[in-house]
C-alpha cells in the first residue's frame, strides 16, 4: 500500500545520539533534504518553540519576504469594479508582492482602471501601482514584513479607533456635521491596517519561521491575533456608525440625554482599552475584569432605549439615536471578544502549579 508524504514524514522517528564529547546529534531524513534541495554543508536553524519544541528552517528559507510572488487577474470585459477589488485584496492577504491586472478583451475599463488606482493608493498598505496602461496594470507591495510588527499596527489601530469614537461623540454633543463626516472617512485607514495584519498573519502560517520577525511568540497566537484584529476594525466600524447617525440631528440635544451616552461611550471605551492593555500584558486577570463588564454596558443600553421610547422626538432622530447606543454596546461586546483571546492565550499561566 502506498503512502501519502505526509504520512511517511508523520511516521518518522529518530533517536537521539551522542558523539562522546557531550554533543548530540540526530539525523535528517533524506527526502526532505532532497525536497527542499538541499546538500551536504548547507546550514539550517533552530528556532525554540513553546511546549518544548524545535523548528528546522533552511537559512537560505529565512527571508520569505525577499521571493516575488506574483499573482495575475484576468479581467472579463463584463467585470465590476467590486469584483475587481475583491480579488485584488484577496492576492494581496494571501501574500503576493505583485499583483498584475489583465485584460482579456484587450482593454481595461476606464472604470476598472480608477477602480485599481483607489485600491492601490486607500486600501493596501505599502502597495504602488507601478505600471499602468490601457490594456494592464501592475501593484507592487514594497513594505517589507519587519517594518510594521503586528503588535505596533494593532496599537495603532486601537489608537486610531479610540480617536474615531470620541471624535464620533463630540459630533453628537455639538451637532458638528463636518467632524462626523470626517470619522466616516477616517475608517477607510483601519480597513488598510486590518488587510495588513491579515496578511503577515496567513504568512506567518504559512512560514513559522517569520513570528518572530512580525512580533509574535508561536503559531497559536496566529488564530487570536486574527481575532483581536476583526474586532479592532469592527469596533472602529460601529464608531463610524456613531458618527454617521449623528449626521441626522441639526440640533443640539437634550444635556442630560447626552451624558446618558457618553456613559455608554466611556464604559465601551474603557473595556476596550482594557481588553488591549491585556492582551499586550499577557494579563488573565485583566482580561477577566472585562467580561465583568459586559452586563454593566448591557444594562445601560437598556435604560437608554426605555428612556428613549419615552421622548418625543421625530422617528428618524429615535431611530438615529437607537442605532447610535446599540453600536455603543457593539464596541463594548469586541472588547469581550478580545478579552476570550487573552483568556485562552494565557489560561496555562494564569494556573496554580501545587506539588
Amino acid at each position: 500500500m502506498k503512502t501519502t508524504k505526509s504520512k511517511e514524514r508523520a511516521n518518522q522517528v529518530r533517536s537521539i545520539q551522542s558523539t562522546g564529547r557531550g554533543s548530540y546529534f540526530v539525523t535528517i531524513p533524506k527526502q526532505w533534504v532532497q525536497e527542499v534541495g538541499m546538500k551536504k554543508g548547507d546550514r539550517v536553524e533552530f528556532i525554540e518553540q513553546q511546549s518544548a519544541g524545535l523548528l528546522l528552517t533552511p537559512l537560505a528559507q529565512k527571508r520569505p519576504d525577499d521571493a516575488n510572488r506574483r499573482g495575475e487577474i484576468l479581467i472579463a470585459p463584463n467585470a465590476t469594479p467590486d469584483s475587481v477589488t475583491r480579488r485584488i485584496i484577496s492576492l494581496y492577504v494571501i501574500g503576493h508582492s505583485t499583483i498584475e491586472v489583465n485584460s482579456k478583451s484587450g482593454s481595461l475599463s476606464a472604470s476598472i482602471r480608477d477602480t485599481i488606482r483607489d485600491v492601490a493608493r486607500h486600501k493596501l498598505v505599502g502597495t504602488e501601482l507601478v505600471n499602468e496602461s490601457s490594456k494592464s496594470a501592475t501593484l507592487q507591495v514594497l513594505l517589507s514584513f519587519p517594518q510594521l510588527l503586528v503588535p505596533d499596527v494593532l496599537r495603532r489601530m486601537r489608537s486610531i479607533m479610540n480617536s474615531m469614537q470620541h471624535d464620533a461623540m463630540q459630533a453628537l454633543a455639538r451637532s458638528d456635521r463636518e467632524l462626523g463626516e470626517q470619522v466616516v472617512k477616517i475608517d477607510d485607514e483601519m480597513d488598510r491596517f486590518s488587510l495588513y495584519v491579515i496578511r503577515q498573519l496567513k504568512w506567518a502560517v504559512q512560514h513559522p519561521a517569520s513570528l518572530e520577525r512580525i512580533g509574535l511568540i508561536s503559531a497559536v497566537e496566529c488564530l487570536g491575533y486574527r481575532i483581536v484584529t476583526k474586532s479592532i476594525e469592527r469596533s472602529a466600524d460601529h464608531a463610524a456608525r456613531v458618527a454617521k447617525n449623528s449626521l441626522v440631528f441639526e440640533h443640539i440635544l437634550d444635556q442630560r440625554l447626552l451624558r446618558s451616552l457618553d456613559t455608554l461611550s466611556q464604559s465601551a471605551s474603557k473595556m476596550m482599552d482594557t481588553a488591549v492593555q491585556a492582551l499586550f500584558a499577557r494579563d488573565y486577570q485583566l482580561a477577566e475584569s472585562v467580561l465583568i463588564g459586559r452586563e454593566k454596558i448591557s444594562a445601560l443600553e437598556s435604560g437608554l432605549v426605555e428612556r428613549l421610547l419615552k421622548e418625543k422626538m421625530p422617528a428618524n432622530e429615535q431611530s438615529a439615536l437607537r442605532l447610535i447606543c446599540e453600536s455603543l454596546r457593539r464596541i463594548g461586546e469586541y472588547a469581550t471578544d478580545i478579552a476570550e483571546v487573552v483568556l485562552n492565550l494565557t489560561v496555562q499561566k494564569s494556573m496554580e502549579v501545587r506539588i
